[in-house]
């Protein structure tokens, strides 16, 4: 194995990392119905790259979200 294939070889495996890390953060989240999970997680898998970035995104919105409205009420 070359030089090339091994860093081929890392960011396919960081991308597979990243993909399952949010596939699992997709569903411990307690915002979304589980169809919404599994189209969620279609998306992160069927358009590996693109769709990752959007769901993660997504995620981060909604946590935001969350804190400022759980911080509101605690006031």
């Amino acid at each position: 194995m070359d030089t090339f294939d091994l860093v081929i070889a890392a960011a396919i495996l960081a991308l597979v990392v990243f993909q399952s890390w949010l596939t699992a953060r997709v569903f411990r989240s307690r915002i979304y119905e589980r169809k919404q999970k599994i189209w969620q997680t279609q998306l992160i898998w069927l358009v590996p790259i693109l769709g990752a970035g959007i769901v993660f995104s997504i995620l981060q919105e909604d946590d935001r979200a969350e804190r400022r409205t759980s911080s509101h009420l605690k006031s």
